[in-house]
């Protein structure tokens, strides 16, 4: 089996496994991203091809957010990471997972809003381009996420 698939096998895994061993969806009404865990994860699935307008426009995001003159927005900025799946999945998709570590409590995280406070005169061909990067039928995931203290520590040399 090619190392890609089972990279992509195994992320596919510790997703599902994370749904079932407790890492709850969002409950966030439609048009809210309101994140309830101590960390919260976005898991996109861009099409094949749409990379450079996805990554454009979360670029843009964080622009939006490490700019703004509210403070609880700038902390977003700070705990936002986008990761990148080196290998795409099967059928070309590519895989995007955002870690917000810590999420802001109460902090809204959905990107139209974000875009329109910054940038309200190029918010609608902004939020096109997102919308139309995701792979149909999947889409993204969004989960709230609790550490886990495993107990394990290193002792110093």
């Amino acid at each position: 089996m090619p190392r890609r698939y089972r990279a992509a096998g195994l992320v596919a895994i510790a997703f599902v496994g994370g749904i079932g061993w407790g890492a709850a969806r969002t409950t966030a009404q439609p048009g809210t991203r309101v994140f309830t865990g101590e960390v919260g994860m976005m898991v996109s699935h861009v099409k094949s091809g749409q990379a450079v307008a996805f990554e454009r426009t979360m670029k843009r995001v964080g622009e939006a957010l490490a700019l703004s003159e509210e403070f609880d927005r700038r902390r977003q900025a700070v705990s936002w990471k986008i990761y990148k799946a080196t290998d795409p999945l099967e059928g070309g998709a590519l895989l995007y997972i955002a870690l917000l570590d810590p999420v802001v409590p109460g902090a809204d995280y959905w990107v139209p809003q974000i875009l329109n406070e910054a940038f309200p005169t190029e918010v609608q061909e902004l939020y096109d381009t997102y919308a139309r990067a995701f792979d149909e039928g999947q889409g993204q995931l969004l989960m709230n996420l609790t550490r886990v203290d495993l107990g394990l520590a290193v002792a110093e040399p």
